[in-house]
């Protein structure tokens, strides 16, 4: 079951569940404000099961979840919210830990909409990390298959309009707490973003392509009190 039927299937259920209680038979408001995390816990769970989610965000959810639930049922007797932090931080050390690429780390300062002549690199993959500073590099590489950009209280800006898509296409994880990463695409480019927003956000500012031929571009955004853009040409 894939997030999108789970979610209906969802919305139906607590549809009718409201619905029912107007009509007095039976009491459901009750049960839901006490319940509902477990909504944020079951669709990470699914999510994890599913190869072009991100892991990391659906991680997020699922302790997300876990904590106001842990709250909403009054079963300790600290403060759980003060956990949050603590544990995306150990969750996002284990992402970088063990991911498969390399992490590059840079804290140098850059202007937003500096051109990063200086900064050119031809490698078919970004492993771009960026904490309390801000760096930008420009792809120029002919065979581009995506990579990942975790911003923390910093800024990342990607330039890849001098880039090449693999023929598969690509795909991007971008991680944003605290923070933001703004992408630039070539205008023949098509782009999918999709994710999970914790009090964050995304924009794609790319215009509608309907030609399935042309490259695709998709990331895969995890946005935790931060934001990501995308810019075309």
């Amino acid at each position: 079951m894939g997030k999108r039927v789970l979610i209906g299937t969802m919305l139906l259920v607590i549809g009718v569940g409201f619905l029912l209680e107007q009509f007095a038979i039976i009491t459901f408001s009750e049960a839901f404000n006490i319940y509902w995390p477990s909504i944020l816990i079951l669709i990470g769970l699914i999510g994890l099961f599913n190869k072009k989610s991100s892991k990391f965000g659906n991680m997020v959810l699922i302790v997300l979840g876990s904590l106001i639930q842990i709250d909403r049922l009054d079963l300790v007797n600290i403060n759980v919210y003060k956990l949050f932090g603590p544990i995306i931080l150990i969750l996002l050390g284990l992402n970088i830990i063990f991911s498969k690429e390399s992490i590059v780390v840079n804290t140098k300062s850059n202007h937003k909409g500096k051109k990063f002549s200086e900064n050119v690199s031809m490698k078919d993959t970004i492993n771009e990390f960026a904490l309390m500073g801000g760096i930008g590099t420009n792809n120029r590489s002919q065979q581009f298959r995506g990579g990942t950009a975790t911003a923390i209280m910093g800024g990342i800006e990607i330039d890849l309009k001098g880039a090449k898509l693999d023929n598969n296409g690509a795909v991007v994880e971008v991680i944003t707490i605290m923070g933001g990463v703004e992408i630039h695409v070539p205008d023949n480019w098509r782009v999918e973003v999709t994710g999970t927003p914790i009090f964050g956000g995304w924009s794609n500012n790319t215009r509608h392509n309907t030609d399935l031929n042309s490259p695709l571009l998709k990331i895969r955004c995890t946005s935790i009190f931060g934001g990501m853009e995308v810019n075309q040409g």
